[in-house]
């Protein structure tokens, strides 16, 4: 039997998954295909998780979704932020009071975000699939993917290799950085150079964070550090991967001593630490991101460095302002398989996406090495502090809250009796 679907998404992570739960109380037959099994919900999440940093235009997006009531026990809020070049008396502090906003953003367990999407996730899939409207394919994998007359079919294993055939109108691909739609459909992918290796881990402190994070810059390179539940921090080194390499041979005791160096004792006594992860650092953004009847999200689309924690934030935004034109679409009677949706896409998102990825970019490659360049931090900083206007515009556009907003992210819930 043919079956014919509005939308494919591929993809069940966080931007997947909180794209078919918006999604899903439209007037719309949707298929969510994903190639891992989901996790029971009744599997032990781990004890410590990769704290991923979300901005408040993500918290915004989140509760719209209704998943934020729940993940909020596990969030620790980021109230203040600081950014600092060691041995230079130059910093900028942005803060949620004077900016007029409850708090900056927040971190949260990575699996934790994902349980709770997954399971909002089969709920929805539960309860439209009696009409048919979203329909779970997991573990599943796509084999062929072809047009013909605007009509996509697709052909994937699903389950025990037994293959389905299916006809969307609309692809939206969020399967990650390696994403087997844009390999599939021989997309290119723009991969920008970089020298860079991240070291993570998580340290135990003797004084409370008062919920500040840092963004430190030190001739072993960027050091960012996330308030956590408790005394505790999630660390994010940043450097040459020979200094990473050098980072990870320490001792603990050595270790800890030369992040004390760094930071003195704004967080009190250093005290424990896990042991850290490694990994090189990969730049890369997709040669197109949307064209007639397919958009790429999130990391299919771009993957960005980890400094100043953009890349999921995002990936929600652009997943927001998919959302809007697809509703858009629905109104206006429109085929979502029209290469105008693509192009009005392309046109929201591109600038901003350009802004964001410019900035994480610069921010690594202006790394001082305390030559010609700590002048220029140095006044750069403090000009930053002293400038409002400056401040205040820099401070929203990484909060996701400049310019015009898309439905999600104003609180905006979307009904199916409104189409």
């Amino acid at each position: 039997m043919k079956q014919d679907y509005d939308i494919l998404i591929v993809g069940a992570g966080i931007i997947g998954s909180s794209l078919a739960l918006a999604l899903s109380s439209l007037p719309l037959r949707i298929a969510l295909i994903e190639q891992s099994s989901f996790k029971s919900l009744d599997e032990a999440l781990p004890a410590q998780s990769k704290p991923i940093a979300l901005n408040l235009a993500s918290l915004r997006i989140l509760q719209t979704l209704n998943v934020w009531t729940a993940l909020e026990m596990y969030a620790n809020p980021i109230n203040s932020v600081h950014i600092s070049q060691q041995a230079c008396f130059a910093q900028s502090r942005m803060n949620a009071k004077e900016l007029g906003v409850p708090q900056l953003g927040a971190v949260i367990p990575a699996d934790r975000l994902g349980y709770e999407l997954t399971k909002a996730l089969l709920q929805a899939g539960a309860s439209k699939r009696a009409q048919g409207s979203l329909d779970l394919y997991n573990p599943a994998l796509c084999e062929s993917i072809n047009q013909h007359e605007g009509v996509w079919q697709v052909v994937f294993s699903h389950l025990q290799n037994e293959k389905k055939i299916i006809y969307p109108r609309l692809i939206i691909a969020a399967d990650g950085t390696h994403s087997t739609v844009r390999s599939l459909l021989k997309i290119g992918l723009n991969i920008r150079p970089t020298s860079e290796a991240a070291l993570t881990t998580f340290i135990d402190i003797s004084r409370h964070h008062r919920h500040i994070a840092y963004q430190r810059f030190t001739k072993q390179g960027i050091i960012a550090c996330l308030p956590l539940l408790a005394n505790k921090i999630g660390l994010v080194w940043t450097s040459e991967p020979k200094t990473i390499e050098a980072l990870q041979n320490l001792t603990a005791s050595e270790f800890l001593e030369n992040l004390q160096q760094h930071f003195s004792y704004r967080f009190g006594k250093l005290l424990h630490y896990t042991p850290p992860q490694t990994y090189p650092l990969k730049s890369c953004i997709s040669a197109t991101q949307a064209q007639a009847g397919l958009i790429l999200l999130g990391n299919a689309a771009h993957t960005l460095l980890p400094i100043a924690a953009q890349g999921l934030n995002l990936g929600l935004q652009d997943m927001a302002e998919c959302v809007d034109l697809i509703v858009h679409a629905l109104q206006q009677h429109k085929d979502l398989a029209d290469a105008s949706l693509a192009q009005s896409y392309l046109n929201a998102r591109l600038t901003a996406q350009r802004q964001i990825i410019r900035f994480t970019e610069r921010l690594t490659r202006l790394q001082p090495r305390f030559g010609p360049l700590t002048f220029i931090y140095n006044n750069g900083l403090l000009a930053m502090d002293l400038l409002p206007r400056c401040k205040r515009n820099l401070s929203r556009r990484l909060m996701g809250i400049h310019g015009r907003l898309p439905g999600l992210t104003r609180g905006l819930t979307l009904q199916k009796e409104e189409y």
